[in-house]
C-alpha cells in the first residue's frame, strides 16, 4: 500500500467518524438526550435528532436547559441539574491551543527521554501539529577482538518525528484519542560488528566500532490524551511504520521497522 493511499484512508475514517459525532444536551430536570445542535438563541436551543438528521427541528425553552457538552469537548453551561444539592455542571473549561510535554520514559530503538510540542491548528480542535523529540541511549557494546567493553552514553541516537494529529471527536476534552502520521529521521551511532569470512566460512577479520546512522521512515502514530484539568496534560503513545532510507556507516541497509512507546506528562495553555 503506497503512503498516498494509507493517508487518503486515514483522512476518510477520520471524516466518517467526526460527522458522526453528537452533541449531548442536558435538561435540568436531570434527562439527556443526544442532539446536534443548530441554533442558540437567547430564548431557544434548536436541535435535530443525532439519530435522524434529516428530519425535523426540535426546539426547546432555553431555561429548561442546564447544558450542552459539544462534539469537540467544549460545553455552553446555562444552570443546574434538579434535584442536586450542588451544581452537577462544571463551568466552561478554556483549554489551550499549546501543549508542551515531558517524555520521562520514551521507547524507541532502546529507552530513553524525550520532549514534545503540540499546536491545535483549528477552533474544532480536531487537527494538530507535532514535534517530539527524543534521545535513545545505546546498551554498552564490547568489542569481540579486544574484549573491551565501549561507553554508549557518549553515542545516543536522536529522534525527531514531526507529525499530525487527527482527534476525531475533538481534542479538547478531559479524554481524547488521536491517530496521525509522522515523519521519522534518526541520527546517531550504531555499534557494528563486520565479520569477514574465508571461502571455509571462518572469521579472518573483524572490523567493529561505533558507525554512524542516518535513517527516514513514517509512522501511525496513536495517541491517547489526558486532560484532568486546563492546563494538566498526560498522554500515552504508540507507533509503528517502517524506514525508506536506513544508512550505517557506508552500508545501506534494508528496510527497517521503525516503533515507538512513550507516557507524557506536560502543561497546556
Amino acid at each position: 500500500m503506497s503512503i498516498k493511499t494509507l493517508l487518503l484512508a486515514i483522512t476518510a475514517t477520520i471524516t466518517i467518524t467526526t460527522a458522526t459525532a453528537q452533541d449531548k444536551l442536558y435538561k435540568k430536570n436531570g434527562d439527556m438526550i443526544e442532539v446536534n445542535v443548530t441554533e442558540v438563541t437567547t430564548r431557544t436551543i434548536s436541535y435535530k435528532k443525532a439519530d435522524n438528521t434529516a428530519g425535523p427541528t426540535y426546539t426547546i425553552a432555553k431555561g429548561d436547559v442546564a447544558k450542552i457538552v459539544y462534539e469537540n469537548g467544549s460545553e455552553d453551561v446555562f444552570g443546574v441539574v434538579e434535584g442536586h444539592r450542588t451544581p452537577s455542571v462544571k463551568k466552561n473549561v478554556k483549554y489551550g491551543n499549546n501543549i508542551i510535554s515531558v517524555m520521562p520514559m520514551q521507547i524507541t530503538s532502546n529507552v530513553g527521554v524525550g520532549m514534545a510540542y503540540e499546536r491545535v491548528l483549528d477552533k474544532a480542535g480536531i487537527l494538530s501539529f507535532y514535534l517530539p523529540v527524543t534521545v535513545a541511549f545505546n546498551p554498552q557494546a564490547t568489542d569481540p577482538v579486544t574484549g573491551i567493553r565501549t561507553g554508549a552514553n557518549n553515542n545516543p541516537e536522536w529522534f525527531i518525528m514531526p507529525g499530525l494529529k487527527f482527534y476525531p471527536t475533538g481534542g479538547k476534552g478531559v479524554v481524547r484519542y488521536g491517530i496521525g502520521p509522522n515523519l521519522a529521521y534518526i541520527t546517531g551511532k550504531r555499534w557494528i560488528n563486520d565479520f569477514v569470512y574465508d571461502n571455509m566460512g571462518n572469521i579472518v577479520a573483524v572490523d567493529s566500532g561505533w558507525r554512524t546512522r542516518s535513517t527516514l521512515g513514517i509512522m501511525i502514530t496513536n495517541s491517547l490524551n489526558i486532560n484532568p484539568n486546563a492546563h494538566l496534560h498526560l498522554g500515552l503513545e504508540l507507533g509503528m511504520g517502517f524506514s525508506y532510507f536506513n544508512k550505517i556507516g557506508s552500508r545501506n541497509e534494508n528496510v527497517a521497522f521503525l516503533g515507538q512507546f512513550g507516557f507524557k506528562i506536560g502543561y497546556r495553555f
